[in-house]
């Protein structure tokens, strides 16, 4: 096993266990390394200690609860977080991300936030399953995104605030979808735009937060699942690369798009799954 698998089996199951006591020991043995040649090996390659990274974690969990999950309270989310006091809570997230939990959760510095994330982690070429589905047209709701794309976030609460308001498109019972109009690493943060979007059967009437109605189109899409964290969703969109070429299709006239089948702040990252759509047309 090379160092980039033993760093990611040792990364995957800290994701996997961010509720339970994460023994060095054990994680070691996971590495197949011993404690002094696992932690030298571990910061150098990550850019980061293995118990920041532990901390990161849980940390990074626990804002997207305080930002999207409101009714849960600040102490249930510190507890989870593995801290013993609200205090000792506190004070973590505050030095992590420079704001108070109870701050954050009110406004969120997104764009600060997004820089705290900065070490490394090996990215493993994972076997991917490409299908091949017919989907007729799909009424949407959308918001618009334009700016950072460290920002969306901030877009999207608003697009949440506008599903609870009104009562269109229920986030437990209507698809929930991303459209990124360019990549983000390519896009001047001027020029990005990105559009969340929710299912609906009606059309959208006239509101203060800029929802719209529109249409995903029917045709013939590819599709691939992608399971884990949405920063490696760009991973997953480039098996349509190496898979095109070989088939009988042309990209279609619409972005690609993802569907969200949950979301960050009702489970762990490593549990998120998301579908990507890509529009196809025959060769010509």
């Amino acid at each position: 096993m090379n160092i980039e698998y033993k760093i990611k089996a040792v990364s995957d199951y800290i994701q996997l266990h961010l509720d339970d006591e994460l023994n060095i020991d054990l994680l070691c043995e996971i590495a197949h390394l011993s404690k002094f040649h696992f932690h030298r090996i571990f910061s150098s390659y990550t850019g980061i200690t293995l118990a920041k990274y532990i901390q990161i974690c849980r940390l990074k969990r626990a804002s997207f609860q305080l930002a999207f999950d409101l009714d849960r309270k600040i102490i249930d989310i510190a507890f989870q977080a593995g801290f013993e006091s609200p205090e000792a809570f506190t004070r973590a997230f505050k030095r992590c991300f420079d704001q108070t939990p109870s701050t954050f959760r009110e406004e969120p510095d997104w764009q600060f936030w997004h820089q705290q994330f900065n070490f490394i982690l090996p990215k493993i070429e994972k076997n991917m399953i490409v299908n091949i589905v017919e989907k007729s047209s799909e009424k949407i709701a959308y918001i618009r995104h334009h700016g950072a794309p460290e920002r969306v976030y901030e877009t999207a609460a608003k697009f949440i605030e506008w599903r609870k308001t009104t009562g269109l498109s229920p986030i437990k019972t209507s698809h929930t979808y991303g459209i990124p109009y360019s990549d983000p690493e390519l896009t001047s943060a001027g020029h990005f735009v990105f559009d969340i979007a929710g299912q609906i059967d009606q059309e959208v009437p006239e509101n203060e937060f800029g929802v719209s109605t529109a249409s995903l189109p029917a045709g013939k899409y590819a599709v691939v699942r992608h399971f884990g964290s949405h920063d490696q969703l760009k991973d997953s969109v480039l098996v349509f690369r190496k898979w095109l070429p070989e088939q009988n299709y042309e990209i279609g006239d619409f972005p690609i798009y993802f569907h969200y089948l949950n979301f960050v702040h009702e489970v762990n990252e490593h549990e998120l799954i998301t579908d990507i759509y890509l529009l196809l047309k025959d060769k010509k």
